[in-house]
Order: structure tokens, then C-alpha cells, then sequence
């Protein structure tokens, strides 16, 4: 069931499953996603923990426009949604870009709050140059539909993978112009401010375990980038995937639930 609340006066929906001890499991999407990005992955993590979907402001059921907001306002309302819901210690499992949001979370509510950290599929390097065209290009009102076309396609990967097409033909829909500029405007703003990813979590006040769970891209220097930051930050960890999308939740839930689990054991 999807549940909403208001919180820094905007409505928040969500969803809160599993009664185990210990830090939640808090899911959050990329832009233009809701909780349903999660399904196929929620029933492999429920049993063994709290879990809590979180859909951003606009996101929910209701997409009425509610002005503008970014990778901050995210931050303070999942903050301000889990302090409602008295968890004390939770881990933030976020897909896509929805990473910067974690990393915000992380660094606000401190790592006694947040002892870990997993991101999925993030592009951790600096913004490719055809990346950040295609974000230009969706922040255009007359090329933004072309635009996010282009990056379905470089979603999908020429996968006809029924769960992720499903996901992406039937749920994530809902979301405008106004929505898509937003979250490009989000995204490049910070590449813009932090170079990468990976620049972002060396700046965290308090390291925590950190692991990245990713399927593409799949050439050896993305392999090669995480085994150098790995060496550098004992902390942070890596795991390719065998997938073909953008969207290992959705096509590989088991993996990525076994991922979840060893990352929670791992000192």
C-alpha cells in the first residue's frame, strides 16, 4: 500500500514494509521513477529488514506541480519523512542519479545516522561530453523529447528485457518538460559542483562503506577507475553485474539483493 505524508509542507508518498531490527533499507529512485522501480527487488528484502520506498516530491501518485525544488529539497524531505517515521539508523539504496540525493542524506543525518551507503548505476567518473549534451538537449523545450529519447535508448541498451521495458513503457511515466529540465538541470549542476561521484564522496565529513553495484558501461577503464578509487579509499567497494540495462533492481533483483546483504555484513 502507498502511503503519503506531508512533510516541509509538501505531500510525500511512500511505502513501509518489514518489521526487523536493525538500520532500515531506504530505496530511493532516480528523477522521473517512483517506488516501483523497486518491486521486483522488494520482496527479496523484506522478510529480513525494515524497508522503505520513498517517491521525491511530485513523484507520487499525485503529480500536481508543487514549484520548483532540487537535489536539496530531496535530501531534507526524505530526512524529515524517516524522522516522522522514529527510524533512527537507516541505508540508503539509491538507483541513478538519485545518488546525489543519497550522498546529500549521508552527510546531513552523519554516518551514526547512516552507517552505509550502496549506490546502483550511477556514472561515476566525470559527465561524458555526450552525456552532458543530451542533458542540454532535454532542457531545450524543442529538442527535450529527442533528448530523453536518446537516453531511454542508452537505458535500455537494446535490451528487450521484459521487467525493465515494462517498467519503462508502463510506470515511469507522468513527468513533462518542466520535470525532465529540472532533474538535467539537478544532475549537471553536480557534476558541475563535484566533479564526479566519486569527488562528491571523498568530500563526505565521515567516511562510512560505500559500494557501487553497476552492469554498464562495460569497457575496462570503468573497471580500471574503481579499482584506483578503491585503492585509494579502503572504504568503498564495487561489484559489475552481468545486466544489459541501466536498471540492475529491475532486471537482476536476486543479485542486487545479494549485494545488499553482503554489503550489510562487511565490516
Amino acid at each position: 500500500m502507498m502511503n503519503t505524508m506531508t512533510v516541509n509542507g509538501v505531500q510525500i508518498a511512500f511505502d513501509d514494509q518489514g518489521l526487523a531490527q536493525g538500520p532500515a533499507l531506504v530505496l530511493l529512485t532516480g528523477w522521473g521513477h517512483d517506488l516501483r522501480t523497486w518491486d521486483r527487488l522488494l520482496p527479496h528484502l523484506r522478510e529480513d529488514h525494515r524497508v522503505v520506498r520513498v517517491c521525491w516530491r511530485e513523484h507520487g501518485p499525485d503529480r500536481t506541480p508543487v514549484g520548483d525544488f532540487g537535489v536539496a529539497e530531496q535530501v531534507d524531505d526524505t530526512i524529515a519523512l524517516l524522522d516522522a517515521l522514529e527510524i533512527e539508523s537507516f541505508v540508503p539504496v539509491s538507483h541513478s542519479h538519485g545518488g546525489w540525493a543519497a550522498m546529500g542524506i549521508a552527510e546531513k543525518a552523519s554516518r551514526a545516522r547512516v552507517p552505509r551507503l550502496m549506490l546502483l548505476d550511477l556514472i561515476m567518473t566525470t559527465a561524458p561530453p555526450e552525456f552532458v549534451a543530451g542533458l542540454h538537449a532535454i532542457q531545450n523545450k524543442e529538442t527535450w523529447v529527442a533528448g530523453r529519447q536518446a537516453l531511454v535508448d542508452a537505458w535500455l541498451a537494446g535490451s528487450d528485457n521484459e521487467p525493465v521495458r515494462h517498467h519503462m513503457m508502463y510506470e515511469a511515466g507522468g513527468h513533462g518538460f518542466a520535470m525532465w529540465a529540472r532533474a538535467c538541470r539537478e544532475i549537471e549542476n553536480a557534476y558541475n559542483t563535484w566533479g564526479s561521484p566519486m569527488g562528491r564522496l571523498e568530500k563526505l565529513t565521515e567516511p562510512r562503506p560505500v559500494r557501487h553495484v553497476f552492469s554498464h558501461p562495460k569497457d575496462e577503464s570503468y573497471h580500471v577507475l574503481h579499482d584506483e578509487f578503491r585503492a585509494k579509499n579502503p572504504w568503498f567497494s564495487y561489484t559489475r553485474l552481468n545486466g544489459e540495462t541501466h536498471f540492475p533492481g529491475v532486471e537482476l533483483p536476486r543479485e542486487v539483493a545479494a549485494e545488499i546483504e553482503d554489503f550489510l555484513e562487511t565490516e
